[in-house]
């Protein structure tokens, strides 16, 4: 047993209050304006990553129908496009200033289809916002906060937070001397988990709680740069097309999101050292 003191239950609507209710805002907000700005998408995809993540934490309190977090996927995967076209636009708009002078032209194009699947990517974001699906998903979603904002129930973040952290310890535990972009992703992936189901718990958990999500953050940033420059370099392979001058630039461009991958397959390694560390949980 630990000697750390164990931090005291949550009561249900304190989680409701601090985390379903203001992502379900912000999908509201998504569905409000014809053209959300890049930074309303990115916390409108967080806020359905988070939602998703979460819900389950509520599985012995109500009973969420079992299409709710399929349809938040669906969602997610509408905003995740957008954003993640938004995310590379700003790494191009930085690397064609510095293209060499006959790559110049295919940067232009690249700058084009980037554009051009934004325009389709947002469309088809703002067909699902303003579909009865999307209505139909956020009335769930305050039914469940409803029912949950009533309930006398308490969580125990060692219920909650404690298997997310060991599927972020089995995760690495699968590495490889090397691991290979998938397995960073799945790593990612558990890691904001852990550090959503940590934030639930913000209210009680106070400086130790703190120190775990920032802690937390800082692995899951790490992890993002690598998972942005192997997206991009993905993106960059497949986007040659028959264009002579965008084929070259694409490949270029590629060279070097390789390059910044690669260079960021260890990054993490500092801030999950500092993570892992038993001083760093509140559990």
């Amino acid at each position: 047993m630990s000697g750390r003191p164990s931090t005291r239950p949550l009561p249900v609507p304190e989680a409701i209050e601090r985390s379903f209710a203001p992502s379900i805002d912000a999908l509201r907000a998504v569905a409000r304006v014809d053209a959300p700005d890049p930074d309303a998408i990115h916390h409108a995809r967080t806020s359905v990553r988070r939602l998703r993540s979460n819900v389950r934490v509520l599985d012995e309190v109500v009973e969420p129908l079992p299409s709710l977090r399929a349809e938040l996927g669906w969602l997610a995967e509408c905003l995740g496009t957008v954003r993640d076209l938004d995310v590379l636009a700003v790494r191009v708009s930085g690397l064609i200033e510095g293209l060499p002078e006959a790559l110049q032209m295919g940067g232009t194009a690249v700058r084009a289809v980037l554009a051009e699947e934004r325009g389709v990517a947002d469309e088809h974001l703002r067909a699902a916002a303003s579909s009865a699906r999307f209505r139909d998903l956020v009335d769930e979603l305050d039914l469940l906060v409803k029912e949950a904002s009533s309930s006398t129930a308490v969580l125990d973040a060692r219920d909650v937070v404690r298997p997310r952290w060991r599927a972020m310890r089995e995760a690495v535990g699968q590495f490889d001397d090397r691991p290979s972009d998938d397995q960073l992703h799945d790593f990612r992936i558990a890691t904001k988990r852990t550090r959503y189901a940590a934030e639930l718990f913000s209210p009680v958990a106070g400086a130790r709680g703190e120190r775990f999500v920032r802690r937390a953050t800082a692995l899951q940033d790490a992890l993002g740069a690598q998972h942005d420059a192997a997206r991009a370099f993905a993106w960059f392979l497949a986007h040659g097309g028959e264009d002579t001058g965008l084929a070259r630039a694409c490949g270029w461009l590629a060279a070097g999101a390789a390059a910044e991958r690669d260079g960021l397959r260890d990054a993490w390694r500092p801030a999950w050292k500092s993570l892992r560390s038993p001083k760093a949980r509140f559990w």
